[in-house]
């Protein structure tokens, strides 16, 4: 596995990330022991950048990861975000998750259905009260004293109380809680108007093969201003229809600007699959 430095966060993860979002979804296909093996096999093989968010599986993604690892062991890092919000339903979707899943494991159809319902019930939230009492959650479920990175949940760049939220991350960070915060991005676009705010140490950007000459004026910025940058949604726009995880991941690990490329899993397979890949693609590299 190979590490590199995030930008001016004093990280140094994983280049290869693992994106939390599925592990304790209510429409997952796998059983929760398998998850939890995929979660060890990810740490034995090098993986250290965990991406989370208070949402994720009704904050059960954070309870797994916070069950199962320790911010800080052996370079661990774990990442979250708040902001986005699925309203009183959450306590309710969370008690009935063991016999829904066990029902939605068994079709795709549903499961499906069932994630495009969840994502219809979102809404955002960036009061600094609400985000105080969600970084308070995480840290909890995480069982951390502190979490090494936090992230506004894909907020609007015109967000209200902006110098507000930005002040509370601040005093976060002074408290101990935080080790360091940025954005996760909605677009390219907005990437380039958080850039310009200066407490902004990490920027998290959709970005795939297809979108690299797009990414290039975002990801120059970003170097220059030290700001480290996570890529998601990489096998987005049917990348892995046009060519393997090795060729879908090799066009970001070859951008220095890219510290951590995350991929979605939850099974054991998936693990192996994206980790041989990875290896793949950064023996092609020509960036350390």
């Amino acid at each position: 596995m190979q590490y590199r430095k995030l930008g001016n966060t004093g990280l140094t993860p994983s280049v290869l990330g693992f994106g939390c979002s599925m592990i304790a979804s209510l429409a997952t296909r796998y059983s929760r022991t398998e998850v939890e093996a995929s979660l060890r096999e990810a740490r034995e093989a090098g993986i250290t950048f965990f991406d989370t968010a208070d949402v994720y599986g009704q904050g059960d993604s954070e309870r797994l990861l916070g069950k199962l690892f320790r911010s800080g062991d052996e370079g661990m890092i774990l990442c979250t975000k708040a902001g986005l919000t699925v309203g009183s339903m959450e306590p309710v979707v969370r008690l009935a998750k063991p016999v829904v899943n066990s029902i939605l494991r068994r079709w795709r159809t549903a499961r499906v259905a069932t994630t495009q319902a969840r994502r219809r019930q979102e809404r955002q939230c960036f009061d600094p009260d609400y985000l105080s009492g969600r970084i308070e959650g995480s840290l909890r479920r995480l069982n951390a004293d502190r979490i090494d990175l936090f992230l506004l949940h894909n907020p609007p760049v015109d967000v209200p109380q902006r110098d507000a939220v930005f002040e509370l991350l601040t005093r976060f960070m002074a408290q101990g809680k935080l080790r360091q915060f940025g954005v996760s991005c909605r677009s390219l676009d907005e990437a380039q108007v958080w850039l310009g705010q200066p407490d902004v140490t990490c920027v998290q950007i959709p970005i795939d093969r297809s979108r690299i000459e797009a990414a290039i004026p975002v990801l120059e910025r970003a170097q220059a201003q030290q700001v480290g940058v996570i890529a998601r949604e990489v096998f987005a726009h049917d990348v892995l229809a046009k060519g393997s995880v090795s060729d879908a991941l090799g066009p970001l690990v070859e951008r220095a600007e890219i510290g951590v490329v995350l991929a979605g899993m939850s099974c054991r397979r998936h693990v192996q699959e994206n980790v041989r890949a990875m290896d793949v693609a950064m023996r092609c590299s020509h960036v350390a």
